[in-house]
């Protein structure tokens, strides 16, 4: 099974999303939101949200099984927008430009167990470092979703706040450097 699990991740190709591909993105959200028990565990993108993830510096990293998009990851430099979160941390201006927000992770659900989620953690911190040194990386995750908090904590993020964000959802504000 392992080696199964192994072969079948080798097979997959990750690469940045274009602007193309983002009906698929939108379709790849709308597909996992629905299917969801906890739906206050997701935080839904709108198409617009999503096209500002596909401009330099950010970027979506879409993991491909040749032309399926399998999962995806989005990270950018928010700036001065509202939905950076250093803003909910109380952090200057100058440290929260230094911000990047690691938005969504989605994973199919035909492609869980693969280790996919880490992986583009993994990658879009990567990412967010390469385009500006000292930067902070930033998440928000759910209490209750064991699952992704195990997983961003497992990446080097720390649990920072627990505010109300999205309409009244709780979550962890996690962050890492």
């Amino acid at each position: 099974m392992e080696k199964e699990l192994k072969k079948r991740r080798e097979d997959l190709e990750i690469r940045p999303c274009v602007e193309t591909e983002l009906d698929e993105v939108m379709l790849l959200q709308e597909s996992i939101y629905k299917n969801m028990q906890q739906k206050d565990w997701f935080a839904v993108a709108s198409r617009d949200e999503n096209k500002r993830f596909m401009k330099e510096p950010n970027v979506i990293l879409g993991v491909y099984d040749k032309d399926k998009l399998a999962a995806y990851g989005t990270i950018g430099f928010l700036g001065n927008s509202s939905d950076n979160l250093g803003w909910d941390l109380g952090w200057t201006q100058e440290k929260v430009y230094r911000c990047a927000v690691l938005d969504a992770i989605i994973v199919d659900s035909e492609y869980r167990g693969l280790g996919l989620q880490r992986e583009l953690i993994r990658r879009c911190v990567k990412h967010a470092m390469n385009k500006k040194s000292g930067c902070i990386v930033l998440a928000t995750v759910s209490p209750d979703n064991i699952y992704s908090l195990r997983n961003v904590q497992a990446e080097g993020f720390e649990i920072l706040a627990r505010k109300e964000k999205y309409g009244g959802k709780e979550r962890y504000i996690l962050g890492r450097s």
